[in-house]
């Protein structure tokens, strides 16, 4: 019986961490023999197995890993951190057990976006939820000053609109080019939107 493609995936990390509990019976026989590692002691060999299971949502290669202590803000060249793909791609129990983990919730690509910024983007409202229980700032600005409600509500998220505000998120927020999420819908025609930001405050 073939080993799997995650199983294959696994193996790499053998040097850092248990694969026993990872890895089927059919698939032992390309594992060390030491088996267990307490650290991990060379990053770079396992970034690749790190981001590809953020994405995949392959919790137990995440756990594996942080319990050999990989460092959880490792980023992409793009900047994504871990964390920030495991939101992007809408992976729940992975994001919880970075969360868990001390993963910084706040961090942003290199273009200013955060998790929440992206869980909005791409409509997982779920992931959104989630990342409101952190400590971040709600109005945290990316590169063009836009916050998570200009992307609630640009991007059609409009049930989230009202849930930031709740958190304390400003109706009126000036982005980086002086505009507001509300000159934004009524420029874009977006009536629908516009509705919204009006019925939690905004009023320019």
């Amino acid at each position: 019986m073939r080993c799997s493609f995650a199983a294959r995936r696994l193996v790499r990390t053998v040097a850092a961490i248990t694969l026993t509990a990872l890895l089927t019976a059919s698939c032992a026989e390309h594992v060390y023999q030491s088996g267990t590692y307490s650290a991990v002691t060379d990053t770079p060999r396992f970034t690749e197995d790190w981001f590809a299971a953020a994405r995949a949502g392959r919790t137990d290669i995440v756990q594996a890993l942080i319990d050999a202590h990989f460092p959880l803000e490792t980023t992409t060249p793009e900047g994504y951190t871990a964390l920030i793909l495991s939101a992007y791609d809408n992976h729940p129990e992975t994001l919880k057990a970075l969360l868990g983990a001390g993963a910084n919730a706040c961090a942003a690509d290199r273009n200013g976006n955060t998790a929440l910024m992206g869980a909005l983007f791409k409509g997982e409202t779920n992931i959104a939820t989630m990342l409101l229980d952190t400590h971040c700032a709600i109005d945290q600005t990316n590169n063009a000053g836009e916050t998570a409600l200009s992307f609630a509500a640009l991007f059609g998220r409009l049930d989230m609109v009202p849930v930031l505000v709740a958190h304390g998120a400003n109706a009126n927020h000036v982005d980086a080019r002086g505009g507001t999420a509300l000159q934004m819908a009524i420029a874009q025609h977006n009536p629908a939107a516009e509705q919204a930001l009006r019925r939690v405050g905004a009023t320019q």
